[in-house]
């Protein structure tokens, strides 16, 4: 008996931690969004309210802008020069490219006919393929003077010419992209600090917001989204907190140590939508969330099952590069999708 009872009491206490926190995973990740949501939300509070001149007359702002600017003025002369150099290249590829894709589409058919033709015919195909390859055909060049000079080329010279301007233009804007970097960036840093401290709601609406956080509710109810008329139940919000919040949040503003720090995992979990556009058509109240993005919307013990990364499971989440597939489910007849 007494041997039972520990045994007993062992397994209540092992089920009574799986329920409160085996099984509710969520409600630490809850936690530490309203922490780190609460520490930004007081941070961007005193520029609250405040105008995007405002803000753009700080001495931090106008650091960073003349270091973005400074950047872009030293790499302007040799950009301007690529771009010219791209441009001429551009002219060329638009004059030959028609004249070398007609020549190709036509050898094509050649080909095919000599891979289905038979004997004495198969040998005729070759001789007309021959003959085609070395037809001359007259390309306008322009010269990058405002003047055009006419070539007459043939097959493997158009192929040659093209590939050639091709690569050469992919050179020229592999560079450019490497002078752009440094600019590029400070650009980005200038522009992140503006949206950073432009928060579009004023101190009486942040107040709200911290309230809010102050009374958050941990349940799932609080935060699952149920369909009934399409059989959805999505609980992705209950770890996606912010998804929806009425501010954009950024990784970096939901960072361990405080906004501005490096984001972890958790941050990027708490980001904004970053296509808010298309919650207003697309209202996740009526279509949830794996609908859309797939994964398994039900799960909450963990990220691999809550993204439908298990080995049962067969409808994984898209992978972030190819998030907008999911589209192709309801807009496969569309003239674009």
């Amino acid at each position: 008996m007494l041997l039972c009872a520990l045994l007993m009491t062992i397994s209540l206490a092992w089920a009574l931690y799986d329920e409160a926190i085996g099984q509710r995973p969520w409600k630490s990740i809850q936690q530490e969004f309203v922490s780190r949501y609460t520490s930004y939300l007081r941070q961007i509070k005193p520029n609250a309210g405040k105008s995007e001149q405002e803000i753009k007359e700080t001495a931090e702002y106008q650091t960073l802008d003349e270091e973005a600017k400074t950047a872009i003025e030293r790499v302007r002369p040799e950009v301007g020069e690529i771009d010219e150099r791209v441009n001429h290249i551009q002219a060329q590829l638009n004059a030959v490219t028609d004249p070398f894709q007609n020549q190709r589409g036509r050898l094509t058919v050649i080909n095919y006919n000599i891979e289905v033709a038979k004997d004495s015919a198969k040998a005729k195909y070759r001789r007309e393929s021959e003959r085609k390859k070395q037809e001359l055909v007259e390309v306008e060049l322009p010269d990058g003077t405002g003047n055009v000079t006419v070539q007459k080329l043939n097959y493997g010279q158009l192929e040659t010419l093209y590939n050639n301007l091709r690569d050469e233009k992919a050179s020229l804007l592999g560079k450019k992209a490497e002078l752009l970097k440094e600019p590029t960036e400070l650009a980005k840093k200038r522009d992140d600090y503006l949206k950073h401290h432009l928060t579009g709601l004023g101190p009486a609406a942040i107040d709200g917001l911290i309230r809010k956080m102050d009374n958050f509710d941990y349940s799932i109810l609080a935060h699952q989204i149920s369909v009934t008329q399409y059989s959805i139940v999505d609980r992705c919000q209950v770890c996606h907190v912010g998804i929806r919040e009425p501010l954009e949040i950024k990784a970096s503003d939901m960072a361990p140590g405080g906004p501005g720090k490096n984001p972890d995992g958790l941050a990027r979990a708490f980001v904004s939508h970053p296509r808010r556009e298309l919650l207003e058509i697309h209202n996740p109240e009526r279509f949830g969330c794996s609908s859309c993005h797939w994964g398994n919307g039900r799960a909450t013990t963990g990220d691999v099952k809550g993204h439908g990364r298990h080995r049962f499971w067969l409808w994984p989440m898209f992978e972030k590069e190819n998030t907008e597939a999911g589209c192709q489910q309801c807009h496969a007849r569309d003239r674009v999708t």
